[in-house]
């Protein structure tokens, strides 16, 4: 009978979920397992009274699996202290008291153990590349991608400068460097200015490096798009109208889904989320993700680990950050940050609103009863289209125009609401960090008219703010505004 259940084992696609046996390889005590000790180590209960309701479950795809080893392998002091064997969850109440027996004498019975067994030598040699990784200052990483950091001295500058007009300095005075050197994209937005056809043009992109077959590096742009492709398959899946509305709403899909490695074939579970500052879909494999066992303040269980790498949502927990900040936030994985991040729920929308009716917290200006975002008409002085109106409701990132710095340095000033802080987040991007001075000549029309007051003939009759570099009408409807009406009779 137990040959037969070595070929039901071998037939992963029919398994939902498996159980996990533990072995202590010092006492000879067997048990299932039912949750995890403090210090890492497994609690147990007895293979053959167990109750199926009380033991751990591990879901494939989940991987809550890695998630309870790892956080064995971290904590116990021994860990080869502990076998562990999982077997089908629908095939306990069969396999449990058989496997018991068996790990009585798991010597003579190793070759029947053996399809069953987890490998914790491989998981600890991968755990310690892990951690070693986790101590690169990079504010973003909390994930087990293994890459090897970028040598900035291997980055093929002369290059980057020609083609894009970025230099080494810009990133390293921006503080982009000390990220994007850990295999991140850097976090704010840069100006471009790419050559095409003997013409020069300005574009708004986050950067990262990538790798040459020589061993240099050189520059990947991710161009701000005006919203994210959610109507284009993405790595051969086609998002759903929950799909959109999701990622839309907390800029994360909120599960795993199998997405196609474009070079490989190969078919992962990922996760995917929306990157706020360039609306580029981003994902990242399920087993590529390593989460801490504490964020913030927050110690993580396996299960809850194996909940957030699935895309789930760890819900209602009181965050205390490092500045004394206390705030309660649900906790979610985000594919692009690469990290968990605090997002709120509907719940806090409700409380909130309770708490208002009863005199209790502040009203949040910037979201209405709902929890929608308020509509904005204008941004430091400077009046927003309706297009523009529209889109920031949707969370997406507006460009407002020129504006001077608290400085008075002129710069583009881009906006979108920030679900996390729960406000509106403005980034400044300068023309020429070099030097700030005076407003680049293909903005000074559009700054004199929307910020000054000013008129400019040709388009003295549109009636919306004028975009970079406007000095006609851009589209028929403004043409038909500027057209002078006729004489009154």
């Amino acid at each position: 009978m137990f040959n037969q259940i070595i070929l039901m084992e071998q037939n992963k696609e029919q398994q939902q979920s498996e159980v996990l046996i533990a072995r202590n390889n010092e006492t000879g005590q067997v048990g299932v397992v039912v949750g995890q000790n403090p210090d890492g180590t497994p609690k147990m209960a007895d293979v053959k009274s167990a109750k199926l309701s009380d033991l751990v479950k591990f879901s494939k795809g989940q991987n809550p699996l890695e998630a309870f080893m790892s956080n064995f392998i971290r904590q116990a002091k021994n860990p080869s202290l502990f076998g562990f064997f999982k077997i089908p969850e629908t095939e306990f109440d069969k396999i449990g008291p058989a496997m018991s027996d068996m790990l009585q004498d798991p010597v003579a019975n190793a070759d029947l153990l053996k399809p069953f067994e987890v490998d914790a030598k491989s998981m600890a040699k991968e755990q310690t590349v892990t951690e070693q990784h986790d101590q690169t200052p990079a504010k973003e990483t909390s994930t087990a991608i293994k890459m090897a950091p970028v040598d900035p001295n291997k980055v093929d500058w002369d290059t980057i400068e020609k083609q894009w007009g970025i230099k080494r300095d810009d990133l390293e005075k921006s503080g982009a460097m000390q990220q994007m050197v850990y295999n991140h994209k850097s976090p704010q937005l840069f100006t471009l200015r790419p050559e095409i056809g003997g013409e020069k043009f300005e574009a708004q992109a986050r950067l990262s490096f990538k790798s040459n077959p020589d061993g240099s590096f050189t520059l990947t742009p991710h161009f701000v798009k005006h919203e994210p492709q959610l109507d284009k398959t993405y790595k051969g899946y086609t998002f759903t109208d929950e799909d959109k509305a999701q990622l839309r709403k907390t800029g994360n899909l909120g599960r795993s889904v199998d997405l196609t490695d474009p070079k490989t074939g190969e078919v992962k579970k990922s996760l995917v989320s929306i990157d706020r500052l360039t609306n580029e879909i981003e994902s990242i494999p399920v087993d590529k993700i390593y989460i801490k066992n504490k964020v913030a303040n927050i110690e993580l269980d396996m299960k809850q680990i194996g909940i957030l790498k699935d895309g789930g949502i760890i819900r209602e927990q009181h965050i205390e950050l490092p500045n004394g900040r206390k705030f309660t936030a649900d906790l979610q994985y985000n594919a692009d940050k690469r990290d968990v991040v605090f997002v709120n729920s509907e719940q806090y929308r409700q409380k909130r609103e309770q708490s208002q009716e009863q005199g209790g917290q502040q009203y949040n200006s910037w979201l209405d009863k709902e929890g929608n975002i308020k509509n904005l008409t204008k941004w430091k002085g400077v009046p927003l289209s309706e297009t523009a109106q529209a889109d920031y409701r949707a969370g997406k990132q507006i460009m407002v125009g020129e504006i001077p710095d608290r400085n008075g340095n002129p710069c583009t000033v881009y906006l979108q609401f920030d679900p996390e802080k729960q406000r509106p987040k403005q980034t400044y991007v300068y023309p020429d960090k070099e030097k700030v001075v005076g407003i680049a000549s293909e903005s000074k029309t559009q700054y004199a008219v929307n910020n000054e007051g000013k008129t400019n003939e040709p388009t003295k009759g549109v009636k919306e703010p004028l975009q970079r570099g406007q000095t006609e009408p851009k589209n028929e409807e403004q043409k038909k505004q500027q057209k002078p009406k006729g004489p009154k009779l």
